[in-house]
């Protein structure tokens, strides 16, 4: 079942079916962010990472036209709705739908009744800023992210 994001952008669960590109698309969004974080992308590395967060989180597909622009992974952690990852292919990004999801994601957790909690990279300041613009603060930090979170809408 999908469900409205915007009137451009549908959200559905990813399926086995997907799993590839989801990777493909998580390497696009994601590798020039690891390369400044941490060296050079090593694919077989990267794939090890990956799995995990396919199997380990609810994996939504993020789509326009009924082609497929980003993906949501969705856990919880600490009694509020995680935010793993919100990624959009790099060359549609900018365009509103990493927001569009990112307020999606908010409205589920007031569904649920909790807030949203993420972390961004240090080294991704578009993203944090993005995350302040929707009203998330600082609530911790670790030596390579920070953590911030939305309280629960009312």
């Amino acid at each position: 079942m999908s469900s409205d994001v915007t009137p451009a952008v549908r959200v559905r669960p990813a399926s086995a079916g997907d799993h590839e590109w989801l990777y493909d698309l998580h390497e696009s969004a994601h590798r020039n962010l690891v390369e400044r974080a941490y060296g050079p992308w090593e694919d077989e590395q990267q794939r090890g990472f990956f799995a995990p967060l396919v199997d380990d989180h609810e994996v939504f597909v993020l789509t326009v036209d009924r082609s497929p622009v980003g993906a949501v992974y969705l856990g919880s952690r600490d009694g509020d709705l995680w935010l793993e990852l919100v990624e959009v292919l790099p060359q549609l990004q900018r365009r509103g739908y990493g927001r569009s999801a990112l307020r999606w994601v908010v409205a589920r957790a007031a569904e649920q009744g909790t807030g949203t909690l993420l972390q961004v990279h240090r080294v991704n300041d578009d993203a944090r800023r993005l995350y302040a613009s929707e009203g998330f603060t600082d609530v911790g930090s670790t030596p390579t992210h920070h953590l911030l979170r939305r309280a629960p809408q009312s």
